[in-house]
C-alpha cells in the first residue's frame, strides 16, 4: 500500500445464514517478513474460529477493556462482584494514562499494541504514584482484556504476556499472640458482646470477614460442633449493593468448632431467642444487619463497629486470621491441614504463612548444633 505499509487479507468460509463472503484485512507498517508473519497468524486464527464473525468491533484498547467489563457484568464472565467493581476502577485508570511519548494509553489501536507500549503503561503509573500492588491488580484485568479480545478475533496475539510485571513485596503478616487475643476479646467483651462473639469465631475456625457474615443457622451444627462454610457477604458498590455469593475459591469446607466458638453462638443463639421468641430459622445469619436475622450485616458496617469496639488495639479482623494460621502452624499442624481448615490452596498458605517460630525449620537446624 506505500513505503513498509502492508495490507494482509484472509477469505474465510461464507456465512452459513447469508451466504456472503467473508473477508478478514490487517494493515501494518514494518518489514515484508512481518507483513507475512500477521498473514500465517490470520491463517491459524480464522483455522482456530477465532476471527470476528459481526459481533464487537472494538479496535482500541479503551474499546477492549470497555468489551471486558461489559462481558463480566452481563455474567458471562464470572467475576465476584468486589473483583467487577476493582475491574472497573483499574479500566478507568489505565484507559487515561499517558505514556511517555504523550499517548493516551485507551487511544492506542489494538493492532499497533505492543508489550513494549504495556510496559511504558506500568512505568508511567509507578510514576504517578501507584504502588507495584495496585499495578499488578491492573495487569491482571489488562492481561484478560486482551485474552478476551484475542478469542473474539480482535488482535491475533495477547501481547501483555510478553510484558514484565512489577514486583509483588511479600511481608510477612502480623500475627498476634495468644494472650493478646485473650486480653483484646475480653475487652471487647465488656463493651460489644455480640462483636466479641463474632471475633471468637473468627479467631477460632479462622473465616475470612465475608464467610462469618454469609453463616447462616443451616450451616451451624452445634450437636456435631462444625460449621459449613460455603458462602460469603461481599459489598459490590454502586448499583449492585451487599450480595450473597460463593467463597473465595467457591467452594466449601467443614470447620470443627472449638469450646469457645460453640459457647459464642450458642450465646448468639440465645440472643436471637430472646429477641424474637423463638429459635433462630435455619435461613437467618447468624450475625444480622436486622433483629429477624433476615439481612446479612453489611461488610463495611462491621469494620466500622469492630474498630469502634477494639479501642486503642491495631489488632484487625483479618489479624485474627493470621493468628489461627500461625497458631497451628507453630504446633506442627501440615500445610495441608491448615490450608484446608483456612479455604486456602497449600501453595498460598507456604506463600504467606510462615508459623511464629517455624517448627520444622527449628528441627532441620537442630542437625547443625556444634
Amino acid at each position: 500500500m506505500g513505503e513498509q505499509v502492508w495490507r494482509v487479507d484472509v477469505e474465510l468460509p461464507r456465512d452459513s445464514v447469508t451466504g456472503r463472503r467473508r473477508r478478514v484485512s490487517r494493515t501494518l507498517r514494518g518489514t515484508r517478513e512481518e507483513a507475512e508473519l500477521t498473514l500465517a497468524r490470520l491463517k491459524v486464527a480464522g483455522h482456530e474460529k477465532r476471527l470476528p464473525s459481526g459481533g464487537t468491533n472494538a479496535r482500541s484498547v479503551s474499546a477492549a477493556l470497555d468489551l471486558y467489563l461489559e462481558t463480566a457484568e452481563s455474567g458471562s464472565l464470572e467475576l465476584a462482584p468486589r473483583t467487577v467493581t476493582t475491574s472497573r476502577s483499574a479500566v478507568n485508570v489505565m484507559r487515561s494514562m499517558e505514556l511517555s511519548d504523550g499517548r493516551t494509553f485507551g487511544t492506542i489501536l489494538l493492532s499497533r499494541l505492543t508489550w513494549q507500549d504495556i510496559e511504558h503503561l506500568y512505568g508511567a503509573m509507578r510514576a504517578s504514584g501507584r504502588g507495584a500492588e495496585w499495578i499488578r491488580r491492573c495487569a491482571t484485568v489488562l492481561t484478560r482484556a486482551l485474552e478476551l479480545a484475542r478469542k473474539r478475533g480482535l488482535i491475533d496475539a495477547n501481547p501483555s504476556k510478553d510484558a514484565v510485571r512489577p514486583k509483588s513485596i511479600r511481608k510477612k503478616p502480623f500475627a498476634p499472640t495468644e494472650v493478646e487475643v485473650r486480653t483484646l476479646l475480653r475487652s471487647v467483651a465488656e463493651g460489644d458482646p455480640e462483636m466479641a462473639d463474632l471475633a471468637t469465631v473468627l479467631a477460632s475456625t479462622g473465616m475470612r470477614k465475608g464467610e462469618v457474615l454469609g453463616l447462616q443457622w443451616r450451616d451451624v451444627q452445634l450437636a456435631s460442633a462444625e460449621v459449613n462454610v460455603s458462602a460469603a457477604i461481599t459489598d459490590g458498590g454502586p448499583g449492585v449493593g451487599v450480595v450473597r455469593k460463593s467463597t473465595k475459591r467457591s467452594d466449601w469446607r467443614d470447620v470443627p468448632l472449638t469450646a469457645a466458638a460453640m459457647a459464642a453462638l450458642q450465646r448468639q443463639a440465645d440472643r436471637y431467642e430472646d429477641l424474637n421468641g423463638k429459635s433462630p430459622d435455619p435461613s437467618t445469619y447468624v450475625f444480622s444487619g436486622s433483629g429477624d436475622g433476615a439481612d446479612p450485616l453489611r461488610p463495611d458496617a462491621l469494620s466500622h463497629r469492630w474498630a469502634e469496639a477494639r479501642g486503642q488495639s491495631a489488632l484487625t479482623l483479618l489479624g485474627l486470621r493470621h493468628y489461627v494460621a500461625t497458631s497451628m502452624l507453630d504446633a506442627g499442624e501440615s500445610y495441608r491441614t491448615v490450608a484446608d481448615i483456612l479455604g486456602n490452596s497449600e501453595a498460598t498458605l507456604r506463600l504467606h504463612y510462615d508459623g511464629r517460630t517455624g517448627i520444622e525449620k527449628r528441627k532441620a537446624i537442630s542437625a547443625l548444633e556444634l
